[in-house]
């Protein structure tokens, strides 16, 4: 399966359960569950954004948006992604849709 393949059959599995959330939103959900727990910083990184511009992304994916992630205050100015239940269900879902 090709990268755009890949991309494309999480989007949708995402997308029909969130279809609100942006492209850049789902990317970056895609960021998270590759990097486990990552900080905002090494997320925008891997994105090529700024932390101001993927936080208005990864708002679509926190409690007050899909309720995917939870944004950790790690007390020295940075922050860290966390799956929620749901984060985590979602991530279930989708490694289990390649291993069918």
């Amino acid at each position: 399966m090709s990268n755009k393949s890949v991309l494309e059959h999480v989007a949708y599995i995402v997308k029909s359960q969130h279809p609100g959330l942006s492209a850049e939103a789902i990317v970056s959900f895609l960021i998270i569950l590759d990097l486990g727990e990552p900080t905002v910083a090494q997320v925008a990184n891997m994105v090529g954004m700024t932390e101001p511009k993927l936080f208005q992304h990864l708002s679509m994916l926190t409690t007050s948006g899909g309720g995917l992630i939870q944004l950790i205050n790690n007390g020295d100015g940075s922050n860290s992604v966390r799956l929620t239940a749901r984060g985590q269900q979602l991530r279930a879902q989708v490694a289990s849709s390649f291993s069918d």
